[in-house]
Parts: C-alpha cells; sequence; structure tokens
C-alpha cells in the first residue's frame, strides 16, 4: 500500500511539475543554454525563506510569500539584443492563451514591454512580463498574489524604483 501511494504521489509530482505555459516553456527551452542569455528558475521555497528570513516589511513580506515560482529569462549579450526580440516572438502566442489577459502595456520607441495576468477569482495566479526590443527579457511569475498587495509594493511615481523593494 505505501508503494502505490508513493508512487501516485510520485506521479502527482511530477505532472504537476511539467506544466506547459505556452510562450514561457518554449522560450525556456529555446534560449536557456544560448550564450549571453541567463535564466533563472526559482522555485516556491525558496522564495518563501527569503520572505522570512528578509528585512522586509510586512507588504513586501505578503508578496514573496504568495509567489510559488518565478522563471526568468534575460539576454545580456549586445549582439545577441540586436538580433532578437523577445517581445515579438513570444506575444502573439501568449496573447492567444484566453485566459491569459493584458494587464500592462507599454510601447516606447524600439521598447515593448506587456504584463500578462492570469486571473482566478480575486487573485492572480500567474503573469508574464514581456520585455523587447533594445533589451530582452520574459518573466513568468505563479502564485496567489492579490491584485492589492502588487499595488501596496508597486510606487508609479518613481520610474526608476518601480517595486518598493529593496527601498
Amino acid at each position: 500500500m505505501k508503494r502505490i501511494a508513493f508512487i501516485l504521489l510520485a506521479g502527482l509530482f511530477l505532472t504537476t511539475s511539467c506544466v506547459y505555459e505556452s510562450g514561457v516553456s518554449e522560450a525556456y527551452s529555446k534560449y536557456r543554454f544560448k550564450d549571453g542569455v541567463t535564466t533563472v528558475s526559482v522555485p516556491g521555497w525558496v522564495i518563501h525563506l527569503a520572505a522570512g528570513i528578509g528585512d522586509l516589511e510586512d507588504s513586501e513580506r505578503d508578496l514573496l510569500e504568495s509567489i510559488d515560482r518565478v522563471k526568468v529569462i534575460a539576454v545580456d549579450d549586445d549582439n545577441l539584443n540586436a538580433r532578437i526580440d523577445l517581445h515579438e516572438e513570444f506575444y502573439k502566442k501568449i496573447s492567444e492563451k484566453k485566459n491569459y489577459e493584458e494587464l500592462l502595456v507599454v510601447r516606447e520607441g524600439n521598447e515593448n514591454v506587456t504584463i500578462f495576468g492570469r486571473m482566478n477569482e480575486s487573485v492572480i495566479e500567474e503573469m508574464v512580463i514581456l520585455v523587447g526590443g533594445d533589451d530582452n527579457a520574459l518573466i513568468f511569475v505563479k502564485g496567489e498574489i492579490s491584485p492589492q498587495i502588487l499595488n501596496d509594493n508597486i510606487d508609479l511615481s518613481k520610474p526608476d524604483r518601480f517595486l518598493s523593494l529593496g527601498r
């Protein structure tokens, strides 16, 4: 009986850990081993550990505790940045998913930034931040993030310090 329970639990874990986020997983697979590209995947337990030991305000701690996973793709190489545009490459794939909606769109010169969100009732379950142009990045955040928590930590009056984290 223990063996069957273990196999079922392992199967459930593997199934949930292999969830395919259209566009995000494709980008991560395509660029993770390229020179000049930094890819980072941070599991929730590491984020929650940081929330517990960091010198943070309550709203910042709440934000970190509401995040279950973060994946980041950032293009560091200037030559590669000139040849690719992650926004152009993956915007259509992500926007065609019916459960994602555009939360924020910024177009300025050669830079394009779009934030997509997948909502469930009163929380954001997934966010995809897609940046293309002179700089390229894709950030995927999964969790149960209250829009109020985001609002408490975003300061639009200081564009150079968009998030209040790190004061």
